[in-house]
């Protein structure tokens, strides 16, 4: 679904010109096998979305996306350097291939370049980022404790994941200049966006699915905290409820905003496309149990 767009292609080009420009070293070599590996682009195409949404393009918000995806890919190089994860994306992690070292920095070099790209734009712009990025950092660090109960968790991912989703959108819409209203409306889509992802992330992770991810460490999730507390059979129907109203809400929060019709409904589309999959499969799943 997503490559059918041409926001997508867009992204990927600009990313292929700054995979092209990277030094002949060792360096540029693991930031290549970074930014090459394949995805969806997620928050970038929110970020352009929902700029379009209030009369901006993409071409004004494509180094801003760009700034999104490199410190989302510099986070996942992070986060498996500190999980000692094997397997990213469906093949070898950097940390695998190219050891703690070189990976550490290569996080580093994609930080880097993701600030001067931000750079190009206004104040509100770099303090969204920044403030993001920020949380990223706390949430991770959340992430490594014993996190014990339902409340732990919903501060932990809230920071480690659903900050960038929802730093996304409203950089779209602050590059646009969107009313503090409509801002507000797509910073709360993203928050909730991001919640129901990894809330599905986790819930596939803890019934076995294949990700294309693994690592030696583990972290608390939601559903090992209900398995402590409910009965087994359980615990998959109320983490897909969680999942489900995260969504529900994601979408009214776009119902709430003035935007084009067009860009909203991509934006919805894009609720739909990051989690019915997997709910299917873990429908699918739990009855096979």
């Amino acid at each position: 679904m997503f490559s059918g767009w041409d926001e997508y292609r867009l992204i990927n080009e600009q990313l292929a010109e700054l995979v092209k420009s990277l030094p002949d070293s060792p360096l540029g070599e693991v930031i290549s096998y970074v930014l090459s590996a394949p995805g969806k682009r997620v928050r970038p195409l929110i970020l352009i979305f929902s700029a379009e949404a209030f009369g901006g393009t993409a071409n004004e918000a494509v180094k801003a996306a760009l700034a999104i995806e490199l410190v989302h890919a510099a986070s996942l190089v992070h986060d498996d350097i500190l999980d000692h994860g094997v397997e990213r994306r469906g093949r070898q992690s950097a940390f695998e291939r190219f050891g703690p070292e070189a990976s550490l920095l290569a996080g580093d070099w994609l930080i880097s370049r993701s600030i001067e790209l931000i750079s190009h734009y206004s104040q509100p712009v770099i303090a969204a980022f920044s403030s993001a990025c920020m949380d990223m950092s706390d949430g991770e660090l959340m992430d490594l404790s014993e996190t014990c109960s339902s409340d732990d968790y919903y501060q932990c991912i809230s920071k480690k994941t659903a900050t960038l989703f929802s730093a996304s959108a409203k950089i779209g819409g602050l590059l646009a200049g969107a009313g503090e209203k409509d801002v507000v409306s797509l910073e709360s889509y993203g928050l909730h966006l991001g919640l129901s992802y990894q809330v599905l992330d986790d819930l596939e992770e803890f019934l076995g699915l294949d990700q294309g991810k693994s690592s030696q460490n583990t972290s608390v999730t939601l559903p090992r905290i209900y398995r402590n507390l409910h009965q087994e059979d359980v615990v998959a129907q109320m983490c897909i409820k969680v999942i489900d109203d995260h969504s529900s809400l994601a979408k009214d929060a776009l119902r709430q905003s003035s935007g084009k019709d067009l860009m909203l409904s991509r934006l919805e589309s894009i609720v739909d496309e990051m989690t019915h999959r997997g709910l299917a499969r873990c429908r699918l799943q739990k009855s096979l149990c």
